[in-house]
């Protein structure tokens, strides 16, 4: 009875020491977005994911809006021409889609813009996403 008591407690030991370190990692690693962005932290977001493979279908952007709302666009790397855009009106936090149909190979940007009174807000990608078709 004395060889199984000490076992019983040594098993014990040891599996609260997994659920403690378990817990630990659980809890106190950060969550792991993506992509983030730089600027304006009025108007920051982060992307699903930093690379689009051929199976992806979109792009999710999810991000907090001034009380104007905000304007969420899609540009190709090295160019100044908008892609696609969305509008988003009267939330405080918004999620949105860009769908991959139609775009080619690349690098990609996403670019938030916002306004609240006299202030207007700007925030991108700190890198650019990869697409691949």
């Amino acid at each position: 009875m004395n060889f199984i008591l000490p076992r019983k407690r040594k098993l014990l030991y040891t599996g609260g020491f997994l659920l403690i370190l378990i817990l630990s990692l659980v809890t106190f690693v950060p969550s792991a977005y993506a992509m983030e962005s730089k600027g304006s932290s009025r108007v920051a977001f982060h992307t699903d994911a930093n690379t689009y493979s051929k199976k992806a279908t979109t792009i999710v952007v999810r991000g907090k809006a001034t009380g104007a709302g905000v304007q969420v666009s899609l540009m190709k790397k090295g160019s100044n021409k908008i892609l696609k855009y969305i509008s988003v009106q009267n939330k405080e936090t918004y999620k949105v889609s860009f769908s991959l149909k139609g775009l080619k190979s690349g690098k990609y940007d996403i670019i938030v813009n916002g306004e609240w009174g006299y202030g207007s807000f700007h925030a991108e990608l700190k890198h650019y996403l990869t697409v691949i078709r």
